[in-house]
């Protein structure tokens, strides 16, 4: 909330792993329109991410936005995991045309200690 008016939203889900334990994923980063081009998506997102590392939680993101992509591949508080489409044979019937045709980086979350870059 700016003023309060809304210019975003961020949806944080638990991530399910075998291997991973207190594992989070951002599910949904929105800026609205008019906020959009200043960087509050990267702040945003860097900020929540930042919470869940102090509660000791590992935080991951996948995105296809171009501008946050070239962020997180400069910045050192994030780690690249993935870049790359959903490999048509390995997808299942829901997922089909989600991601098919975009560009998609996961990144994990690391603060400034990219020591603690583990999973």
């Amino acid at each position: 909330m700016i003023n309060n008016k809304l210019v975003g939203f961020n949806a944080v889900l638990p991530l399910p792993h075998k291997n991973l334990k207190n594992a989070y994923r951002e599910s949904r980063l929105v800026i609205l329109p008019d906020y959009q081009g200043v960087g509050l998506g990267s702040f945003f997102s860097n900020y929540i991410a930042e919470r869940y590392k102090q509660q000791n939680k590992l935080f991951y993101s996948t995105t296809s936005n171009s501008a946050l992509i070239k962020y997180r591949q400069k910045s050192k508080k994030w780690i690249i995991k993935r870049i790359g489409r959903i490999n048509e044979n390995k997808k299942s019937k829901k997922s089909r045309g989600l991601s098919k045709n975009r560009l998609t980086v996961s990144s994990k979350y690391v603060g400034n200690d990219e020591l603690t870059a583990k999973g």
